[in-house]
C-alpha cells in the first residue's frame, strides 16, 4: 500500500568497468549520477555518488587500481527497496580495507567513515579481488 510518502521503486541494475588512474573516481561518479538520476531522490543520488567516488578513489590509491580497472555494480531491488552497490578492484595489496580514524590534517581515513555514516549496511568480500559493498534503504 502506498501511503503517499513511499515511492515505488523499479528494479534496475548496471555493471561497468572503470579505467584506473587519476580520473577513475570522477568517471564512476558520473556514471552513477547518470544512471540513478530520476530513479531515486536527488539527495540519495548525491550520497551514493559520494560513496562510489570514495570507494573508487580508495581502490586506486590502496588496492592497485591505478593501472587496472575497477568494477562497479549497482542494483536497485524492488522487493525490499534498497540500493546495493559494489566496487571491486584488482588486488595487488594484501589485507582487507578497514575503517580507521579520519586524519583531517594529513588526509585519509575519510572514505569508509562516510560509508559507515551514510549507508544502511556495508562490508568487504574477498573473491580473490577485494569488493567493498554498501546498501542504502530507499
Amino acid at each position: 500500500m502506498n501511503d503517499g510518502n513511499a515511492r515505488l521503486v523499479e528494479r534496475f541494475s548496471v555493471e561497468a568497468d572503470v579505467a584506473g588512474g587519476p580520473h577513475a573516481a570522477a568517471q564512476a561518479r558520473r556514471l552513477v549520477e547518470q544512471e540513478l538520476d530520476g530513479r531515486l531522490p536527488p539527495r540519495m543520488v548525491e550520497d551514493v555518488s559520494l560513496l562510489v567516488t570514495e570507494l573508487v578513489a580508495n581502490g586506486v590509491r590502496h588496492g592497485g587500481g591505478a593501472d587496472d580497472e575497477a568494477s562497479l555494480r549497482v542494483l536497485l531491488e524492488g522487493r525490499r527497496p534498497c540500493l546495493h552497490v559494489e566496487v571491486a578492484n584488482a588486488d595487488h595489496v594484501r589485507g582487507v580495507p578497514v575503517r580507521r580514524a579520519a586524519d583531517l590534517e594529513g588526509g585519509g581515513g575519510i572514505g569508509l567513515n562516510l560509508v559507515e555514516r551514510l549507508a544502511s549496511r556495508w562490508g568487504v568480500i574477498r573473491r580473490p579481488e577485494t569488493t567493498v559493498w554498501f546498501e542504502m534503504d530507499c
